[in-house]
């Protein structure tokens, strides 16, 4: 009888700790509401200001592009074109 008592007891201690570490982690979510808040406003402000760096570096991408792929052939382009000036002359 008394293992049973001893072992309900600990049941009850084990839940309340549960219980109060529920309500404890409850009250630091809701504490940290506002925070989370203005940190997502923050964000959005410096998303929105970064937003002209990010277009322009799409459009040089987007030009520069195309010498990306001529690029591997620079050396034999420079090549033909020195020919082409000796050849001219």
């Amino acid at each position: 009888m008394e293992l049973a008592i001893i072992l309900l007891m600990f049941a009850f201690f084990l839940i309340f700790f549960k219980l109060l570490a529920l309500v404890f982690k409850v009250g630091l979510f809701v504490l940290s509401i506002p925070f989370q808040i203005i940190g997502a406003i923050f964000l959005v402000v410096l998303m929105m200001m970064l937003l002209p760096f990010v277009a322009v570096a799409g459009v040089l991408a987007i030009v520069f592009a195309p010498l990306l792929v001529i690029g591997p052939f620079l050396p034999l382009l420079l090549v033909l074109f020195g020919l082409y000036l000796v050849v001219k002359k």
